[in-house]
């Protein structure tokens, strides 16, 4: 089943620029299957701008992950699978504490939608997130993935290459909140994210669901 939200239903602000406060490298996250690490680089890395992945933005976040992994520092959190298929629950602890922040189920293709289930009283979301494909309008709806949080819609859009496009709906129109891209031999990540617009964990974890997409096929 598509989701009932769309996003030709939410013209883009152009008004709105991009203008990320944190930055994340998501180490092995694409198409993993036993563990993966989150690397907070906020405050780390040079200015993204121009809306864009450039190059010495790109080699800045390197130079910083490695830094962190180099000296043993904790990542912000770590990705734990529950067996060793990429289809199989996954766990996000707290790097540091080690305690449980939300459960990620990848679901098959034909069940369509994936979730994020939150343990009680979580400060990341009040409620269960679910992600479902857009569909019903046009041949980019598979490049459209919507969830909801807190009661407004957001967007995942893969309709503009490598990078992944995040919107959050205000005012009924769409404003881009951040962006991903793959890193190195394609099993990394860099996520950029305006943190005043959305919880991070919320935005990675969607952001996760979407490079192991539903058509990604345990091998």
């Amino acid at each position: 089943m598509s989701h009932p939200f769309h996003p030709e239903d939410f013209p883009i602000n152009e008004d709105v620029v991009l203008n990320p406060t944190r930055v994340f490298f998501l180490k092995g996250c694409v198409h993993f299957k036993t563990t993966a690490q989150i690397f907070d680089l906020s405050g780390q890395t040079p200015p993204f701008s121009g809306g864009d992945f450039s190059h010495a933005f790109l080699d800045g976040v390197e130079k910083a992950a490695q830094k962190q992994i180099q000296g043993s520092v904790p990542p912000a959190y770590e990705i734990k699978s529950s067996g060793n298929m990429m289809r199989t629950l996954k766990t996000v602890t707290d790097g540091r504490s080690g305690e449980k922040v939300c459960d990620i189920n990848i679901t098959f293709i034909s069940f369509d939608s994936s979730s994020v289930r939150f343990p009680k009283g979580s400060e990341h979301s009040r409620h269960e997130i679910e992600m479902r494909p857009v569909g019903g309008r046009g041949f980019d709806d598979n490049k459209h993935e919507a969830f909801v949080r807190h009661s407004i819609p957001y967007f995942w859009d893969m309709t503009n290459g490598r990078v992944g496009i995040l919107y959050k709906c205000l005012n009924q129109k769409r404003v881009e909140i951040g962006r991903v891209v793959g890193f190195g031999f394609d099993k990394d990540a860099v996520l950029v994210l305006n943190g005043e617009e959305l919880d991070d964990v919320v935005a990675i974890t969607t952001c996760i669901i979407l490079l192991n997409g539903r058509d990604a096929m345990d091998a």
